[in-house]
């Protein structure tokens, strides 16, 4: 019996003395002094995460992470369950990865892993081990959720296709989707490119009656095509008035149609009056309503005289009222000119002019002034009218003693017996500058004639500003007696056949043309 004691005691001590000269990865506690002085815990690498399970819609991105601190010179392996994915050694002048998977999809960021659409096969548990003594790992598990595609359905709230909201109010907008997965709503209005929002909810503040109109909710999933719903808002605000044309132009016998465009909601009540305040006869005149423009018209098949003058086209709502004012008239329209702004004469210029009118122009009612002259006053004349057996009528009238190379001013208004046009357009007009021209052809069409002996070596040179009497003694002497009319008695008329003598200057120009014609036909002949 003491023997074996004895042995027990041996062997005891024994493992004793071998524990203290054994292996420093051994995991006893009587080695941990060696142990920590080999491989202390600070230095050792640390995974930063906890184990965490993740599910996941098919073909989506996951990311599993594995974080670790001070990795050193330790191997960091990936597995999914008994495969290994990827190894991760850090060999100081750079990392050293091994891929052992050769799933493209697979990939690393930094020490977590990557898989890049997720398929069905891909739902394993996945560890992250770091090659310590023993192992330090962190696992994962991935569920992969299979979706099922449904095709998106929409609907109003509470099915209210038709929403009504005072001015100034917030409409809420909202619709009801469905779909596997949730479908993408986005807003957009009627006559508007841009989308309005996104989501189920619309909300509009401080409601106008610019936001009325059909609002549309579509919903988009991928899995079919995209469904729509539409909701009607209709913002309630008093009328708002605007007359088509201000004042319609038209003729006793003749028709007419004064119209007005009315904005309101809910839709108005609209009625035409005379200026007077009293309602325009139903019996006689038509009152039409186009709903696509929201446009009220008053017709008249044949226009009588006592059908001239102003109306109103009232709308109301229990929201407010307005009106409008359009005039029926019988006066001309303004008139429109047709004559080219250069004119060809000096002192002359016609003017050519138009005017619309039911009935016979009366007169003409002309004013003009020079331009070029600020301190000229207008000059007021009239003309007589014109009959036309239509309501197209056309007028010349010819301007008389004008200054040569000067801009005029004119303006004319029509009348019959309704009254006058309005002036609407002040039309400019310019004269000939004779001087100019001739100098203009002397520079640059008439070549030097040193060589060319036009009449007599004793012939003066003769320059526009020579005196009158000069010129006519060297005419004389060109054409050897022919007569020459004398300058005083150069007259022209216009269409009125009216007859006014020419101006000293005129004169002087007149005679530097006929020096510069005769010089040119003597030196080509």
């Amino acid at each position: 019996m003491w023997m074996l004691s004895l042995c027990l005691v041996w062997i005891y001590g024994m493992r004793s003395s071998l524990g203290q000269v054994g292996s420093p990865w051994h995991t006893g506690a009587e080695n941990d002094y060696y142990y920590e002085q080999l491989h202390p815990d600070d230095d050792l690498p640390v995974i930063t995460t906890d184990e965490q399970q993740f599910a996941i819609n098919l073909g989506e991105l996951l990311v599993i992470p594995c974080p670790v601190h001070n990795l050193g010179d330790f191997t960091l392996v990936w597995r999914r369950g008994n495969q290994i994915l990827w190894v991760l050694q850090d060999r100081g002048e750079g990392p050293f990865i091994q891929a052992v998977s050769r799933d493209p999809r697979i990939n690393r960021n930094g020490t977590s892993l990557i898989i890049n659409g997720v398929l069905p096969d891909d739902e394993s548990i996945y560890t992250c081990e770091i090659s310590t003594s023993p192992p330090r790992s962190v696992s994962h598990t991935l569920k992969v959720k299979v979706i099922v595609a449904v095709p998106p359905t929409v609907y109003p709230a509470n099915n209210r296709t038709t929403m009504m909201i005072k001015m100034g109010g917030t409409a809420y907008l909202r619709c009801v989707v469905t779909g596997n997965p949730m479908p993408k709503v986005t807003w957009t209005k009627e006559g508007l490119a841009q989308p309005l929002g996104e989501g189920v909810n619309l909300t509009l503040t401080n409601a106008r009656a610019e936001d009325n109109g059909i609002y549309t909710c579509t919903a988009d999933n991928g899995a079919g095509d995209p469904v729509h719903a539409s909701i009607n808002l209709q913002v309630m605000h008093p009328p708002e008035v605007m007359a088509d044309k201000i004042e319609v132009y038209s003729g006793v016998s003749y028709d007419a149609t004064l119209a007005c465009f009315v904005n309101a909601t809910p839709r108005p009540q609209v009625k035409w009056y005379r200026e007077n305040g009293s309602p325009v006869d139903p019996l006689r005149l038509k009152v039409a309503y186009d709903t696509r423009n929201k446009k009220h018209s008053l017709q008249f098949d044949r226009v009588q005289k006592g059908d001239f003058g102003y109306y109103t086209c009232n709308a109301s709502n229990f929201m407010g009222n307005s009106s409008a004012l359009v005039r029926l008239t019988g006066r001309p329209k303004p008139v429109r000119f047709s004559s080219p702004k250069l004119g060809d004469k000096d002192t002359r210029y016609t003017l050519v002019w138009e005017v619309e009118s039911y009935s016979p122009v009366l007169a003409y009612n002309i004013a003009y002034r020079n331009e070029t002259d600020s301190n000229e006053k207008w000059v007021n004349f009239t003309v007589p009218g014109t009959t036309s057996s239509s309501m197209y009528h056309s007028k010349e009238h010819t301007f008389t003693e004008l200054e040569p190379g000067a801009s005029y001013y004119v303006q004319i208004s029509a009348r019959n017996e309704f009254g006058s046009s309005d002036i609407n357009e002040t039309f400019a007009f310019t004269t000939v500058d004779p001087v100019s021209e001739v100098g203009g052809v002397i520079e640059s069409q008439a070549p030097p004639l040193p060589e060319v002996d036009i009449v007599t070596a004793q012939s003066p040179v003769i320059s526009p500003t020579d005196n009158l009497t000069e010129m006519e003694e060297i005419f004389q002497e060109i054409f050897k007696g022919n007569e020459i009319p004398p300058a005083e008695k150069a007259s022209v008329s216009d269409s009125t056949s009216e007859t006014f003598s020419l101006t000293p200057r005129e004169k002087r120009a007149q005679m530097v043309a006929l020096v510069t014609a005769i010089s040119l036909s003597s030196f080509f002949f």
